[in-house]
């Protein structure tokens, strides 16, 4: 029996291009073979110059965003890709050996499931070297503790525990392309956080599977954005959008769930603003928080001693 054909696409950027060997070296030996990886990259020569040692595996094709979006020519390739099943990886992480395997082992197993899943490793990286080797291990920082992923190993994932934990990430997962035919892609209208938008959609109408195996290592670095950089205000309009443009995923969350994050994250972006001096963006904030949230004692108080702050101030 033919094993199903994985497409990988594997997004990068000109200043990832440092990155691209060690990371697409690390997808082509995975012990799962029957993959195709398209290089999604921005046009760059820099892109070109580091994929151009692996033209000889017919399995590497480089692809280029056009003048399209990023996130719609990814979709686009998404969408033509051969695959049963989809990964929609970074050129900056690494793959351990049996990443595809063991995902591609589950969803087979599990037809109804939409996706699945490893753990993650962080590891920092901040002088720029393609890293790629055990000597720069120590103590693993992991997504999921050992104890969590045992727990979880085999069994079935809902939108909610995805939604409440950000469990799951791109490098980490394959989604099942006829789960990407049902819900699209990615949103051209979220930036950061793309992949945790998608989930939701995808949570919302098929489960998920975990698999208890460090398949990703992640890689942290000065040009890594939502690992160094604040997104506050990306994460709140992520919720925003899944809120006002897709009711059915909101309502299949549910809305206590729903509102106990977005809560958390206007709090957090409340306190976000009040750090970096705009406190009427963050009055405006802890406002929303409590309003979602009216039995929080920190919510209110917080907007409380905000709003008195600003009225002496007044006088």
């Amino acid at each position: 029996m033919t094993s199903p054909l994985v497409s990988i696409i594997l997004f990068a950027h000109a200043p990832f291009a440092r990155f691209v060997p060690a990371s697409l070296s690390s997808i082509l030996g995975q012990s799962y073979a029957r993959l195709e990886v398209l290089v999604l990259g921005d046009g760059s020569q820099e892109i070109q110059a580091a994929v151009e040692t692996f033209k000889h595996d017919g399995r590497v094709r480089l692809c280029s965003q056009g003048n399209q979006p990023f996130l719609q020519a990814a979709n686009d390739y998404m969408l033509s890709c051969g695959g049963r099943y989809i990964g929609t990886w970074n050129s900056d992480d690494l793959y351990n050996q049996d990443h595809v395997k063991l995902l591609v082992d589950v969803l087979e197993e599990h037809p109804e499931s939409g996706g699945a899943f490893d753990n993650v490793e962080y590891f920092e990286d901040s002088s720029g070297a393609s890293a790629g080797s055990d000597d720069d291990r120590s103590t693993p920082k992991l997504i999921l503790s050992a104890e969590e992923g045992e727990r979880l190993a085999s069994s079935v994932i809902s939108v909610q525990r995805i939604f409440a934990d950000n469990i799951m990430t791109g490098p980490s997962s394959l989604i099942r392309k006829e789960a990407f035919l049902k819900v699209g892609g990615y949103d051209p209208a979220i930036y950061l956080n793309c992949d945790l938008h998608w989930f939701y959609r995808i949570g919302a109408y098929f489960p998920f599977r975990y698999v208890n195996y460090i398949g990703v290592r992640k890689r942290i670095h000065p040009a890594n954005n939502t690992a160094v950089n604040p997104h506050y205000e990306f994460g709140v309009r992520e919720l925003e959008n899944i809120r006002d443009c897709y009711p059915d995923v909101f309502q299949r969350i549910g809305k206590t769930v729903f509102d106990k994050k977005l809560g958390r994250k206007y709090y957090r972006l409340g306190l976000y603003f009040e750090k970096t001096g705009d406190q009427g963006k963050a009055g405006e904030m802890y406002g929303k928080a409590m309003a979602l949230r009216r039995f929080s004692l920190r919510y209110r108080w917080e907007y409380l001693r905000l709003t008195f702050l600003r009225q002496a101030r007044m006088f």
